[in-house]
This record gives structure tokens, sequence and C-alpha cells, in this order.
């Protein structure tokens, strides 16, 4: 399998905070890696590094074999909306959009939240179906039984670290680090 992301020693600060710490992870053509952690754990942070939204203090970050992770001209843009649109729909025209340009890789950060019960279902059911597709996905959530029956890697990030790598069922039934255990612990 090709590798569609590969973060390599990745760090981030942000006034003085260190968000991500020596962050390396490869996520390869066609899999579905889910990033779960507390808030403030990097999972955004590490997410927006990868799409050009935030630049990186050293390590370096390669998405389809070219370098990411350095200021340009799109980060005015990453708090744009769409503002006639409920947020269910604005979901759904988002992961559209994007699909018509032919992605190798789809990030998702949170694509739930502050969604109704029906509509959280019918956009996990467009990301379930995207990726029975085999669309190369990392993806930020809570929502612990779309991990479970979708990824291929759970990814578990505190402090800006990854504790803990593995299957889904692995990491949900059996984690390995104490952080993990505790975390799953408050949620699950």
């Amino acid at each position: 399998m090709s590798v569609i992301v590969r973060a390599e020693h990745v760090t981030r600060a942000l006034g003085g905070h260190v968000v991500l710490d020596d962050v390396s992870l490869e996520v390869s053509r066609g899999e579905v890696v889910v990033l779960i952690g507390p808030s403030g754990a990097g999972k955004t942070t590490f997410l927006r590094t990868v799409n050009h939204l935030e630049t990186i203090d050293s390590g370096s970050i390669t998405v389809t074999g070219r370098l990411v992770g350095y200021r340009h001209g799109m980060a005015h843009k990453a708090d744009a909306y769409p503002a006639n649109l409920s947020g269910g729909q604005q979901q759904r025209v988002a992961i559209a959009r994007a699909l018509a340009m032919r992605p190798a890789l789809m990030l998702f950060d949170e694509p739930t939240s502050a969604l109704d019960p029906e509509m959280i279902g019918e956009v996990l059911e467009v990301m379930k179906e995207l990726a029975r597709e085999h669309m190369t996905m990392l993806v930020v959530t809570h929502e612990m039984g779309f991990a479970r029956e979708v990824a291929d890697r759970v990814v578990v990030m505190d402090a800006g670290k990854i504790v803990e790598v593995g299957p889904p069922a692995q990491v949900f039934t059996d984690p390995v680090h104490e952080r993990t255990r505790s975390f799953l612990s408050k949620i699950i």
C-alpha cells in the first residue's frame, strides 16, 4: 500500500504550550484512521497541520509525497462557513464538494458535533459509504461506535503525543496505555 500521509517527529507550540510533541504517523491509501482522545490532546491541531491550516515548528509532513505544514495564502479562510444551511446540510455539502475534487485523502474534524441525532446518522452513513469505497480518511471524532465499526486503526492522543495506536478491537477492549484506559472509562 502506498503512504498518503507521513508525519515524522512533528512538533507545534502555541503561546509557549507544546500542542504537538514528536508526533509520527503514517496513513496508507484506502485506510481509515480515527484520532481520539481528550479535549486539548492535539487532534485538531494535527489535522490542521496536514491540511495546511497550521504550520509546524519541526519535523515534516508529506501528503501524497508533497511537503506540507509551512505557511501559505489559505490560512485566513480557516474559519469561513456557509451561512444559509443547517449543520447537517453543511457537512454533506462539504463532503460532496471535497469529493468533486477526487481527493487522495479526506480529513474530518468532529463532523457530527452540534448535529441532531438524525443528522449525525446521515453524516456517519455518508462516511461509512466512503470507507466501503476505500477512501483514505483521517477522522477526529468522539463517535466511538463509528470508530469501532469503520476505523482500520485508532490513534489515541493525549497532551500532544500519540499514546496508543492499534486496531479498534484492541484499543477499545484491551488498551495497553493507562491513559487510554482512563479516557475510555469515562466515555464508554
